[in-house]
């Protein structure tokens, strides 16, 4: 049974995987063209001399882990869910006999061994272009240190990534509210992570590059964790119910209200004044009240209209 249910959902998105690994394989194979075309007549090595450090490869003409693979398992994550709710792919499953939890892990153990066989394919052409397209005065030289830091935190980010993008799928049943509401939160992760280190500064932790870089890496994992976990209980009780509106769950209006609101205003307000803090609170409060429970509001703009009418 465990072996069918996992070539049902590899023949229902093998189009899909086969799609996104022929962009990744796409766009590293151009990306590390331009990059060595751009290489200076003066460049003597791809990669710095700290090649002994437990850091990620991150040089101007070459990349550890290529980050055409962090697209990759952020847009899996986000379609493969999102197509089985808007089909109702999960419902042929369900009345097939197989278990929600079954449903549910399979998915994601699938999902994971495709992107994995990408990312393994992905890496060993960057590597080998890199190798064999290089100029022969360049010197290429790795170490095993900085390698497997490259591998371990770049799979464990992208991982990340795909959790987010696949819990909010799970929950947000309004593709293009889903769209805007995922890139929007990705885009900020970005000033979270400095604000987190800045934090962790002035609470007397402070992190060199190494220490960060594995910070952040663990920080992904413990993330996708309870992003999984948490998704498998809310998969046993999805229901077409409430298809088509912004959350899936009405039970989770008030805890993301809550949450969309100390993240927007802690980020706006980070280093600023008293009366920002003010500004953006009351804005995000608003907006968010709005965003939540639009329909609400607009059964009643609708009502005020018939009565004046």
């Amino acid at each position: 049974m465990h072996n069918q249910l996992d070539r049902l959902i590899w023949r229902r998105h093998r189009r899909l995987f086969l799609v996104i690994g022929g962009v990744t394989l796409l766009g590293c194979f151009m990306s590390t063209i331009l990059s060595l075309h751009t290489l200076p007549s003066s460049a003597t090595q791809l990669v710095s001399g700290n090649i002994q450090k437990w850091d990620m490869y991150s040089e101007s003409y070459f990349s550890g882990y290529p980050y055409w693979l962090l697209a990759a398992y952020w847009i899996v994550g986000l379609l493969l869910m999102n197509q089985d709710l808007k089909d109702n792919f999960n419902q042929f499953l369900f009345s097939s006999g197989f278990s929600r939890r079954r449903v549910y892990w399979s998915k994601i153990k699938v999902a994971m061994g495709a992107l994995l066989v990408i990312a393994i394919l992905t890496i060993a052409l960057e590597y080998g272009m890199v190798w064999a397209m290089k100029p022969a005065d360049v010197g290429f030289h790795l170490a095993w240190p900085g390698v497997l830091t490259s591998w371990i935190v770049g799979w464990l980010t992208s991982i990340g990534l795909f959790s987010l993008t696949w819990f909010a799928a799970l929950i947000v049943g309004q593709t293009g509210a889903l769209i805007v509401t995922i890139v929007g939160f990705t885009l900020s992760l970005v000033g979270s992570s400095t604000i987190s280190v800045n934090i962790l500064r002035e609470s007397g932790i402070t992190l060199n590059a190494e220490q960060n870089t594995w910070f952040m890496a663990g920080s992904w994992l413990v993330a996708a964790s309870i992003l999984f976990v948490w998704g498998a209980a809310l998969y046993n009780h999805l229901s077409l119910e409430h298809n088509g509106e912004y959350l899936l769950f009405p039970k989770l209006k008030v805890p993301v209200y809550i949450v969309f609101v100390v993240y927007v205003t802690s980020l706006s307000v980070w280093g600023t004044d008293g009366w920002s803090l003010v500004f953006w609170f009351l804005a995000s409060t608003i907006f968010g009240y709005c965003w939540l429970w639009r329909p609400r509001l607009g059964e009643m703009f609708h009502r005020w209209r018939s009565r004046r009418g």
